[in-house]
């Protein structure tokens, strides 16, 4: 029998009722979604980081309910709009003298760019340790076991990008490591690195191991392997790059991709890494795209004018660039400048919505 509606009110409430949504004869305007261009400078970032490390205690296990997993501080744009925020975010993670952040997995893959490191801290990534030296990157793909440890006498610092948004597409998995804190097997350090030396590739990537089980397949676009690109090799390209014939890109300088080392493709399917030189007196020219960059001032001292405002960044800095941004970079000083970035043009470029303007 048909439901009796009889008046406006009454097809609102059926609708309600049912989880429905009846949209008005003329709609209110969407409220405008704002995101705008933003700086934190490190002695802003700083006094918050020294916070987290005096008054949040890592957990020791996984029901040690004062504790935390893992010890953050986050960037949040106060200037965008009410619920308006890029996908991408770069947190800054620390971990004191003698501590080990817990072991789990997850969907999202994560990266690490280490800002203050030693050679006695790890991340430990399907038992491997990675050391964590500055200026060092290295990934964590999804659903890789990962923790941390610090055996040296200072703190470290790195920062954690992750592609949560893309993966909540779906649904997401996870899995916290069975006794908390993995046992470190320091002979395995390097594995990766000599397992590829030479472009010698094993025949096959490693297949995942679902926390669902074996019976869990994957099929689509693989994750690159865990893999630690050091600073030291890094800076070598880069330098190599401005005094050879490679030419200085108009926009961007000179840039590197932390490529998946098996395809030489983008960091990870959805989200990129890249780190780029600005010689001294370079003036880049304006442009556009239509995907997120965070920025982070690694060395040097550099200006972004970005959506018509000038930022001018040193070491520590944090900017976050919108999509569809116009910018351009100027390293006005003496000295190189070396600017890291996490950026999503991957996923865009997936879903069929990269697209760019020179000017």
């Amino acid at each position: 029998m048909a439901t009796d509606i009889t008046d406006l009110e009454s097809l609102r409430a059926y609708a309600k009722e049912h989880g429905l949504v009846i949209p008005d004869q003329q709609p209110q305007e969407a409220a405008e979604r704002i995101m705008v261009p933003y700086q934190w400078t490190w002695d802003v970032i700083e006094p918050a980081v020294s916070g987290t490390a005096k008054h949040i205690r890592l957990a020791e296990n996984f029901e040690d309910a004062g504790g935390a997993v893992r010890r953050l501080t986050i960037m949040d744009n106060p200037k965008n709009s009410p619920g308006a925020r890029v996908p991408l975010r770069l947190n800054v993670q620390c971990v004191l003298p003698g501590e080990q952040a817990l072991s789990h997995r997850h969907s999202p893959g994560a990266t690490r760019f280490v800002i203050k490191g030693s050679k006695d801290a790890f991340t430990l990534v399907n038992g491997e340790p990675f050391p964590l030296e500055d200026g060092d990157f290295i990934t964590t793909p999804h659903l890789t076991w990962h923790g941390h440890v610090n055996n040296s006498d200072d703190y470290v610092l790195w920062l954690d990008g992750l592609d949560s948004p893309f993966t909540a597409l779906g649904a997401r998995f996870g899995e916290e490591w069975p006794d908390a804190k993995e046992t470190v097997d320091y002979r395995r350090e390097g594995e990766s690195a000599q397992l590829r030396a030479a472009h010698l590739q094993p025949p096959a990537r490693q297949p995942i191991d679902h926390p669902d089980g074996p019976d869990v397949k994957h099929d689509g676009a693989a994750h690159p392997p865990a893999f630690r690109y050091s600073w030291k090799d890094t800076q070598l390209a880069l330098k190599t790059m401005s005094v050879g014939e490679f030419g200085r890109d108009p926009f961007d300088c000179y840039s590197v991709l932390y490529a998946d080392p098996i395809t030489g493709g983008p960091t990870f399917p959805t989200t990129a890494n890249e780190m780029t030189l600005l010689s001294p007196g370079f003036v880049g020219r304006e442009h556009r795209h239509n995907n997120t960059v965070i920025y982070y001032a690694f060395q040097g001292n550099g200006v972004l004018i970005a959506g018509g405002e000038r930022f001018e960044w040193s070491a520590g800095d944090f900017i976050e660039l919108p999509p569809w941004t116009t910018h351009r970079h100027e390293n006005p000083t003496s000295e190189d400048a070396f600017l890291y970035s996490f950026t999503d043009w991957p996923a865009q470029k997936a879903l069929g919505q990269y697209y760019y303007q020179e000017f």
